[in-house]
């Protein structure tokens, strides 16, 4: 079986594959860059029967102060005391609706976090609760703010946009290259979350997640590579 040149370069396999067309695929979280998440209310999906993660775990940032300002149908926990400094992440949960004594309710309720950073800033985050049927996401991952830079001339040549790298994925999956359990599955698919949703250029996308370059560079090439043998194909046949 062939192995794609760019994973002989790294320790571990960086292609990720999809068991089904990657157009059909969501992400596993909503990313959403730090700039971003503190100066718009950042929606997040929850349903019954579910929980839904909100993580500061990819930043220097652990989470200070809670307050859900309508807490009759979802409550939420942490992974660690307030008062210990260590809370990361806040998990939410659906629950029956209850009746609190002089309490208003709201269909979109929101959620305020405060955290603090290892230099003491504090930050302060808006998170709108939408209850879903059926959740696009599993939860909301908060990113360090990303240092703009201008896209890379290499990658700008091959093409390499976000349908093109989902493209090169079902591509792999269907050869042979990749499969379904390479442990960096979900670092792909935020880096086309953060393309899409933050219009982030390959390269700054690529260097938030941790994806090198070649990996994506090398599903263009079997893009091309595809096309390629669809032209053979068809000339072939008209001869």
């Amino acid at each position: 079986m062939r192995r794609l040149p760019a994973l002989t370069l790294v320790s571990t396999a960086l292609l990720i594959g999809f068991g089904v067309p990657a157009q059909a695929q969501t992400s596993a979280y909503q990313v959403i860059d730090r700039n971003r998440a503190t100066t718009s209310a950042v929606q997040v999906q929850v349903a019954p029967g579910r929980a839904t993660s909100i993580s500061f775990s990819q930043t220097d940032e652990t989470i200070a102060y809670i307050l859900l300002a309508d807490a009759s149908r979802v409550v939420y926990s942490t992974d660690a005391e307030l008062e210990t400094g260590r809370a990361k992440t806040i998990f939410l949960r659906v629950i029956q609706p209850l009746r609190f004594p002089g309490a208003t309710t709201t269909p979109v309720t929101n959620l305020m976090v405060q955290t603090a950073d290892a230099r003491g800033q504090n930050r302060l985050y808006t998170f709108d609760i939408i209850h879903s049927s059926n959740p696009r996401y599993v939860g909301v991952q908060i990113l360090p703010a990303i240092a703009r830079s201008q896209p890379s001339p290499v990658v700008n040549n091959l093409n390499i946009t976000p349908d093109r790298i989902e493209t090169g994925l079902s591509i792999a999956i269907l050869r042979g290259y990749t499969s379904i359990d390479d442990p960096v599955v979900a670092k792909v698919r935020q880096l086309l979350e953060l393309m899409r949703t933050e219009n982030m250029t390959i390269s700054e996308a690529a260097h938030s997640v941790g994806v090198p370059l070649a990996v994506l560079l090398e599903l263009g090439r079997f893009v091309q590579e595809e096309r390629v043998l669809l032209i053979q194909s068809v000339h072939s046949r008209r001869m």
